[in-house]
């Protein structure tokens, strides 16, 4: 770990936004980027597809495959044609359970997260290849929620077969500040469960019960073994091995404003109501094909008139050394904000659509 880190020594850790100093950083339009579309054909089972899909080169062709509505869907790259579907079963020998919080289609088949009991391995027909029951959690994490929301993609190691996981918080609580155990990764060789520890900066104490600003997100970059975290009211971003950890600057250009919301009493039940004017900073993803790190921030949303709002987005994109190269503007209801990588480009889904017969993915050449 330590030959990646001289690399970032010069940064300082910030919470408060900055113009970068390199002259070749860029600051535009995410559409400025724009250089093609990919349309994805839909067959009559499928109501809308997916913002992420995984790419696998086979031997004499290029796929892309997604995960719709308990199917596995196969299309060809670039052309997008539907290749095949392959319906998964929720109950019975080989049943993925009824509620599934995580999918990682990866070329030793799905994981799932399961039911909040398991993760259930299966090949690419749907057979159930192995079951691995969750690990239970103390009573300070206030129950675990494994799940691949706000951002946790799984992801897996084909050589060492060691996938990995996180557990998301709803909302934080003061009881969660002194827990570590929020990212796990499972040997599914052996079966064991073997947990990555880190913190909650001292500052997310005045987000507790904010089902925005107590979030977190991470990627996980196999071949360095190092782990990058993002926090919803953070400009840096937390680096993390068995070694050491390190906060570099990950934050946008612009003034960020993290406003907490309410909880609202309704019967027996608590409501989260967050802020809809706040910042927070959300995913990170990584593209690995131009070694770029893309993260995701909700800069500002305000209303114009009844009805009507408008809203400021980024991605603060990074190089595999964690120097910002570029921050890139949209509007999150026009682009939406989760995408997928391929030798051609990474791709980010429109969020609206004019076809019932196919839907339009963005490349975006950077």
């Amino acid at each position: 770990m330590g030959k990646y880190f001289w690399l970032l020594s010069f940064f300082i850790f910030s919470c408060s936004s900055r113009e970068p100093k390199s002259p070749e950083f860029i600051s535009r339009e995410l559409t400025e980027f724009i250089t093609d579309t990919l349309y994805f054909e839909k067959d009559e089972f499928t109501k809308n597809l997916p913002t992420k899909f995984s790419f696998f080169e086979k031997s004499d062709s290029s796929l892309l495959y997604c995960w719709s509505a308990n199917r596995l869907l196969q299309y060809a790259y670039p052309s997008g044609k539907l290749i095949s579907s392959t319906n998964f079963f929720a109950e019975g020998p080989d049943g993925i359970g009824a509620y599934i919080s995580g999918t990682l289609i990866t070329d030793d088949g799905l994981f799932f997260i399961s039911d909040q009991k398991e993760i259930v391995h299966t090949d690419l027909g749907g057979k159930v290849v192995r079951r691995y029951l969750l690990p239970a959690v103390p009573g300070e994490r206030l129950g675990a929620n494994f799940s691949t929301m706000n951002g946790n993609e799984m992801s897996y190691n084909a050589e060492s077969k060691v996938l990995v996981l996180a557990d998301v918080p709803f909302v934080l609580k003061a009881a969660n500040m002194s827990y570590r155990d929020w990212l796990w990764k499972l040997d599914t060789q052996t079966g064991d469960f073997a947990t990555v520890g880190f913190g909650y900066p001292e500052i997310y104490k005045e987000y507790y019960d904010d089902p925005e600003l107590g979030m977190f997100s991470h990627t996980y970059l196999e071949d360095k073994g190092l782990f990058v975290i993002s926090f919803a009211a953070n400009d840096s971003l937390l680096l993390l091995d068995t070694d050491q950890t390190l906060w570099v600057d990950g934050g946008s250009t612009r003034s960020l404003t993290f406003q907490k919301g309410k909880t609202e009493p309704r019967g027996e039940w608590t409501v989260f109501l967050p802020s809809m004017e706040t910042s927070r900073y959300k995913g990170t993803q990584f593209d690995p094909y131009r070694k770029r790190f893309w993260r995701y921030v909700d800069i500002q949303t305000y209303k114009l008139e009844e009805d009507k709002f408008k809203n400021e987005s980024s991605f603060i994109v990074l190089d595999q050394d964690f120097n910002k190269v570029a921050e890139l503007f949209f509007d999150n209801r026009k682009i939406l904000t989760t995408g997928f990588s391929t030798p051609n480009g990474f791709y980010l889904k429109l969020a609206e659509q004019d076809s019932d017969d196919r839907e339009a993915y963005l490349r975006i050449q950077l």
